[in-house]
């Protein structure tokens, strides 16, 4: 993407996985150090043959990596706290590269999709989400995501990452600014819109410079579709914000759904495109433009379901979600407990007659395309959005990927190695070896067989620092 060995021992009492508690045998060194003992590591990073490391050790020292190999020659630093990991398997961090946290993921907060009135105003919503913003970290880290990427909201974003980064059990966040549209979005204005429309390069680029003062990792365009008609003057306005972050060294991400404006989008000079084309079969000038531009392929499968299932009343919590999910969100979903004098007609008849809810096969056969054409795919949920739920959300995305044919070892790359694309820190992240950030996750089965078992944590470390996910979930409000 463009901008883009000592004494070996196993300290007593930590035989179970409850290292976190161990102390160091030789009190206080420069830096703690942690010894991941008898694990299956696996690296995505590798091709499927060279995958799977049986009865490895990985040592970290500090926030980083020291050593990781054979059990047999990798060495325990002395005064290591060791964390038993026989029968465990360990990836690297997960990474959602499509969030939003100034929506919660509840019925309330999207009022451009259905308004609840008085019931929940708006701003009360908003209000409630903001000051929950440690606890939505939290279930980020007990789903195993050690980093996500905040792909667009209100100037309060940039708040929000330094929020993240002063938190300890809170993902890494890269973040966009308000995105540079094409239309209004009134309904979700409380003084600090995360959609701003812009009628010119000139408007465009002043946007862009507002947000270039903060520093973000991305600029993001949401790339409304009007009419053929429009799209020369549209993509003006894109490549005016693409090439004011571009001179700033920083990435172009586009919201772009249909064919005709990815392919506008990326002519424009668009590095991400953080949506599946949907509306119909990408084609070959689409690759070779991407593979030009050498874009990241952001799919969000599941993100529309979410809506269908909210807005007919359907939306369930998956078994991994009821365990991790906000309870608050949670109980915000449930479009039954709402009085039917607050509930929109048109959801009404929606719940009196639901339809089928199925991921579009449009989408999957174009992730299909892309990730054989070897565009690096990243995952993300698009989680905030009504019935997309932070954390283990991307339980549900993972699943509608390996429908579209991808098997887990692709998928948990693009959740891992691809996601550290999508981080800009792909130096740092998505890969277990030496030198990178300790951001682990320890599984209890293995997620190659069942990708559903890549929400069972017993254990999981960002920068060297371990949590339980059972106690993080435990510990919310």
């Amino acid at each position: 993407m463009r901008g883009m060995k000592t004494l070996s021992f196993v300290t007593a009492g930590c035989a179970a996985l409850v290292a976190v508690s161990c102390a160091s045998l030789t009190g206080a060194p420069d830096e703690p150090v942690t010894a991941i003992v008898g694990a299956t590591v696996i690296h995505p990073d590798r091709d499927a043959a060279h995958a799977v490391a049986r009865d490895e050790t990985i040592v970290v020292r500090g926030a980083r990596i020291e050593a990781v190999g054979p059990a047999s020659t990798t060495s325990i630093p002395w005064g290591a706290r060791v964390v038993d990991a026989k029968g465990k398997w360990v990836i690297p961090g997960l990474i959602d590269a499509h969030v939003h946290f100034f929506q919660s993921g509840n019925l309330f907060t999207r009022p451009d999709g259905a308004a609840f009135g008085d019931y929940m105003p708006y701003a009360k919503e908003d209000a409630r989400n903001r000051a929950r913003l440690k606890a939505t970290f939290k279930v980020w880290i007990a789903s195993g995501v050690t980093s996500v990427v905040d792909i667009g909201g209100p100037m309060w974003n940039f708040d929000m990452r330094d929020l993240a980064n002063s938190t300890q059990a809170a993902p890494r966040v890269a973040v966009a600014g308000p995105l540079v549209s094409m239309v209004e979005d009134k309904p979700l204005d409380l003084g600090d819109p995360p959609i701003i429309k812009t009628e010119s390069a000139e408007e465009a680029r002043a946007l862009v410079a507002k947000e270039l003062a903060r520093k973000p990792d991305y600029i993001k365009v949401w790339y409304i579709f009007k009419s053929k008609e429009d799209l020369p003057r549209q993509e003006v306005i894109v490549k005016a914000a693409g090439d004011a972050a571009h001179a700033a060294g920083v990435p172009l991400a586009v919201h772009a759904t249909e064919l005709a404006t990815a392919k506008s989008a990326l002519r424009a000079g668009a590095d991400y495109l953080v949506h599946s084309v949907d509306d119909e079969p990408i084609d070959d000038e689409f690759l070779a433009l991407a593979k030009r531009n050498h874009i990241l392929y952001c799919p969000t499968l599941f993100v529309t379901n979410g809506y269908e299932y909210a807005y007919s009343g359907t939306w369930k919590p998956t078994e991994a979600e009821r365990r991790l999910g906000d309870p608050q969100v949670i109980a915000g979903l449930d479009l039954h407990a709402i009085p039917p004098q607050f509930v929109p007609e048109r959801l009404k008849k929606r719940m009196a007659d639901p339809k089928p809810v199925a991921p579009g096969q449009v989408m999957l056969d174009n992730l299909r395309k892309v990730w054989d054409a070897g565009i690096p795919v990243a995952m993300g949920t698009d989680a905030g959005n009504v019935g997309t739920l932070h954390g283990p959300g991307v339980f549900r995305e993972m699943e509608y990927m390996q429908r579209a044919g991808l098997t887990p070892l692709q998928v948990i790359r693009s959740a891992t190695t691809n996601g550290a694309i999508a981080m800009r820190m792909d130096r740092d992240l998505g890969a277990i070896e030496a030198g990178r950030l300790a951001d682990l996750v320890i599984l209890d089965a293995d997620p190659l067989a069942n990708l559903d078992n890549l929400s069972h944590a017993s254990l999981v470390m960002k920068g060297g620092v371990t949590f339980k996910p059972q106690e993080l979930m435990k510990s919310l409000d």
